[in-house]
């Protein structure tokens, strides 16, 4: 049994070309935009939304947080390249709770204990995809 398939044609000239401008228009949004996340190598502990200690994540140490006036808020441990909040003096200790962040975690990553107004964060040294301003167009 033969099947003739003269007069049909399976993919026109037009669904090439738009197959190729979707091609490139793809790898161009992925270029700009990178959508690949970033792994971090440091950890951000903050106070009050000032920073308190940046710590690398190769090194194991633990941070104890106090306020001025001597009371401990909390303790980060840095083990094994992760970090995790191992005491805490507020009332729910929903950060001792939370799972640890590591280098494996996306860039921005954060355990915040609200109460105490402390965020441990995971940040990258490479500052090449970091954005420094947000510019807007139009009338304000």
């Amino acid at each position: 049994m033969k099947i003739i398939l003269n007069n049909i044609k399976i993919l026109r000239k037009t669904d090439i070309v738009l197959i190729a401008v979707l091609l490139i228009f793809a790898v161009m949004f992925y270029f700009i935009f990178d959508l690949s996340p970033q792994t971090g190598n440091t950890v951000v502990i903050k106070l009050n939304g000032k920073i308190y200690e940046e710590i690398s994540l190769s090194q194991d140490k633990d941070v104890e947080i106090y306020l001025d006036d001597g009371t401990l808020l909390n303790i980060i441990q840095i083990k094994n390249k992760k970090a995790s909040v191992i005491y805490a003096n507020c009332p729910d200790k929903l950060c001792v709770k939370h799972k640890p962040i590591d280098s494996e975690s996306s860039v921005n990553d954060m355990i915040v204990c609200l109460p105490n107004r402390v965020t441990v964060e995971i940040k990258s040294n490479n500052k090449s995809k970091e954005y420094d301003a947000v510019i807007r167009r139009g009338d304000y």
